[in-house]
Parts: structure tokens; sequence; C-alpha cells
């Protein structure tokens, strides 16, 4: 049965805007950052996994007894993996019958998710609700339930008219969201990175203009902070951030997954010279801590 979009539901992580505490930055750092007060010193980044190492994340995930995502949903998955040893292991069904997922409850039922490392530019919003009262010029999408021959899968499934359509909802999200009043946390993440979780669920995209679908890591809380990421990462302004973040949309997997290694190459090299404003911005904005829905459960009787 169809359902409303679940980016109405009430937010699990609520903004934070607690105080910025000041430390001063250890040395050695540019003339520009002299100035910069930040409580955790950026390090070296891993390297973009193998594919085996992916491999072996979606394959566990589709013989987890909890775990209900589309093929297509269970690579998307594991490509968001910084530390696919460590996903690998969460989604591993133990032999006493322990789940390593983390259940969250939710009205009808329960979602499975795991706690991990994702690479931001590979997560994308779609629709803010801080923004919805604004007029938007590309209507939101109805996110609807997935299912497959053996059922409901813990995704969603949205369609838009054209991949156009799709980036500038994209760009409109992005950019409305950094407008709104004390929504824009890139300050904070220079300081400290990402500290509080993202909601992520894996959404299939149609268009109806027959372009080949995706499925897409989809934000649906904490869309805030990953703007806010973006926008720290590349230094750009409003309008560049989110003509960034559109130019990551827009990508295949695999060109996305070369421009993210590229970047890590670069700032890894970079930061054995010391620290820079880009090397700080890079280092404490490129990965994000998620909680990414992998399998749902519904608990009650729904009428079809």
């Amino acid at each position: 049965m169809d359902q409303e979009p679940v980016t109405n539901t009430t937010l699990l992580f609520p903004e934070q805007q607690d105080p910025k505490p000041h430390v001063s930055l250890p040395a050695p750092a540019a003339a520009e950052l002299e100035e910069l007060s930040i409580t955790r010193r950026p390090q070296p980044l891993p390297d973009v996994p193998e594919s085996g190492a992916l491999r072996k994340v979606s394959s566990r995930l589709d013989k987890n007894p909890l775990t209900n995502l589309s093929e297509d949903a269970r690579k998307a998955a594991a490509a968001l993996q910084v530390q696919p040893e460590r996903a690998a292991l969460l989604v591993n069904p133990q032999p006493n019958g322990v789940s390593l997922l983390s259940e969250v409850a939710v009205p009808g039922g329960s979602l499975y998710v795991i706690e991990c490392l994702a690479w931001s530019r590979m997560l994308f919003p779609l629709y803010q609700p801080r923004i919805a009262a604004l007029s938007l010029a590309v209507p939101a999408p109805r996110l609807l339930d997935d299912h497959n021959a053996d059922g409901p899968l813990a995704q969603a499934r949205c369609e838009f008219a054209s991949p156009q359509q799709l980036a500038a909802l994209v760009r409109e999200t992005v950019s409305g969201t950094l407008n709104v009043p004390k929504a824009d946390y890139s300050d904070s993440i220079m300081q400290r990175g990402v500290s509080e979780p993202l909601l992520v669920i894996l959404v299939r995209v149609t268009f109806a203009d027959n372009s080949p679908s995706r499925v897409l890591p989809v934000v649906v809380d904490g869309i805030s902070r990953l703007s806010s990421a973006a926008k720290t990462r590349t230094g750009k302004t409003i309008a560049g951030t989110a003509d960034a973040v559109v130019e990551d949309l827009l990508r295949d997997p695999a060109s996305l997954r070369r421009a993210v290694r590229d970047e890590i190459a670069h700032y890894n090299s970079a930061y054995q010279r010391g620290l820079s404003d880009q090397v700080v911005r890079v280092g404490q904005a490129a990965t994000v801590p998620v909680r990414l829905v992998v399998g749902a459960r519904n608990t009650m009787e729904v009428n079809q």
C-alpha cells in the first residue's frame, strides 16, 4: 500500500546548535587557519575500497534474514562504505541468533539499520521539510513503498519527469536549506566534522522520459548537516555548493567513485605537507556517520 513520503516523519536526530568550543589549531598550519579553532584535527583518509570488499557487504546483505533490499539497493548500500570490513561484520548473520544490526521502532514495525561511516559525496537530499513552506519550483516527490516478487522492501521509490527535474529539485533543496536561518552548520563542521549520524534510505528513482533508473542513497534526516558538509568540503558559495552536489548526482557510479578516490589521494598527499584551508575542509567533511536502513519489518496487519 502506498504511503506518505518518509520525509514527513518526526526527525530522529534534531540538528545540533551547541555553542562552539574554542581550541587552538595544532601546528603546522597555513596562515589563513591561524585564527580557526577546531576540536578535532583531520586525519589521513582511507582509500575508496576495492570492489571485492564491497561485494562482500552486498552478499551478506542478501543473506541476512532481517534485510530486504533489491540487488541494486544492496550494491548502492555497499558502495557508500568507508569501512566495508566493519559493515560486512555488522550484517553477517550470527550463529547464536544475535543481530548486530540496530533496530529502530517505527509506527507499525521496525527498521534495521547499519551504523556506519559513509562517503558524503555519495549521499543526496531530495525533499527538505524545513523549506516546505517555500514556493518550490520543482514539486516535492512522493516517496512510495517499493516491492519485488517476494514482497515489500526496506527501500522507497519515486518518479521524476527526467534526470534534469531530479537535478533541479536537489539543487533547490541544497540551496534552500543553506539559506534557512541557522541551518548552515559549515563553520561547526569545519571545526569538528559531523558528529550526529544522518538517517539514510535507498530510493529507486525512475524517469518518465525512459532515462535509466537508478538507486540513490537519500538522506531523510540530516539534510542540513549533509548540505553544510558539502559547503565545508568545497569551500564554495551556497549556489556553488548546490551545483557541486548536482554534478556528483549526475555522474554514473563508477565516475563518482573515481572522483572521490582522486579527491582522497590529493588530500592525503597534501596532508603530509601540513594543514591548509582545503585540507581541513576535506578532512572534516569527506566522511559522515550514517544510520543506513537495510531492513524493515511490518508488525501489524495492513488492509490492501
